[in-house]
């Protein structure tokens, strides 16, 4: 039984038939499609000549984290179980150490530290299961 793919290499398209016979598979690759590709038009811009309006930015709001210290809240990016702890309350961090390891769909991801500081609070423990955006742990 003979079946046909599209594959692409290089940006070049090819149909590709392929037949199994008792084992072995013979592959037939013909010359490639030259498939066009349609270039974006490109507008002249107009100058205008009014004077550019000047847009007051609005000001920026501190949010405080939720919990009743001033620390910053290191949240889950995902849903999953926490495998593994590799920090303690009290423990001085700086940016790039791992905190723990967080198990999402089969896969192992490292939580790393963003900002230098001292673990205040830890709100998981191995093996719980965590929701995005949940704290996991506060550092101040």
């Amino acid at each position: 039984m003979a079946r046909k793919f599209r594959v692409v290499v290089n940006g070049k398209e090819y149909i590709v038939e392929v037949e199994e016979l008792g084992g072995s598979t013979t592959v037939q690759v013909p010359q490639p499609i030259n498939i066009p590709v349609e270039k974006p038009v490109e507008k002249p811009v107009e100058k205008s000549k009014e004077e550019p309006k000047k847009v007051e930015q609005p000001k920026q709001v501190v949010s405080k984290p939720s919990t009743s210290t001033n620390g910053i809240e290191v949240r889950s990016p995902m849903s999953g179980l926490i495998i593994k702890l590799h920090v303690s309350e009290g423990q001085q961090v700086s940016r790039g150490q791992k905190l723990l390891v967080l198990e999402a769909m089969k896969m192992e991801n490292d939580i790393l530290c963003e900002h230098d500081g001292k673990v205040t609070k830890i709100l998981v423990k191995e093996g719980d299961t965590v929701e995005t955006q949940q704290t996991l742990l506060i550092i101040e």
